[in-house]
């Protein structure tokens, strides 16, 4: 089975990472391979350098969570599925209402979702009038906010 291999820096929760490219290695299955977690057995020390994968025949894209040697050369690589890169595609094109939003990079300060604060600056403005407004003494009292 090919394994093609990458350095990712990216932050886990970021849906399209930024990936350095490896290399492609052939690797053996061990009997069962689940495809959210497979154990894939390598015989070369290349894979070291590497904490991100890609299985063309799975279609999906894998941390490297673990490694364990046997001999010199000779490693079995556990990988867990990253859904977000798997399916980026999937989740670009779905049409979604949003309760919540981050301002860090796309966020649309015009959608309200409570969770914007505004300045809250309280104020008040005294008008003293000897007179009154009319002749009358009748006054019009109008408070907003």
């Amino acid at each position: 089975m090919e394994v093609q291999f990458y350095f990712c820096n990216s932050d886990s929760r970021v849906i399209n990472k930024k990936l350095t490219p490896g290399q492609s290695f052939q690797g053996q299955a061990r009997d069962e391979v689940n495809i959210m977690s497979p154990i894939i057995r390598f015989d070369t020390n290349e894979i070291l350098q590497y904490n991100y994968a890609y299985i063309p025949e799975f279609n999906r894209y894998y941390y490297v969570t673990d490694r364990n040697a046997f001999r010199e050369g000779l490693f079995d690589v556990t990988l867990a599925v990253d859904v977000l890169m798997s399916f980026a595609t999937d989740i670009a094109q779905l049409v979604v209402v949003a309760d919540k939003q981050s301002m860090e990079e796309n966020g649309d300060e015009y959608i309200d979702d409570s969770s914007l604060v505004a300045e809250n600056v309280m104020f008040q403005t005294v008008y003293n009038y000897p007179n009154g407004f009319n002749d009358k003494g009748e006054f019009i009292l109008i408070t907003a906010g």
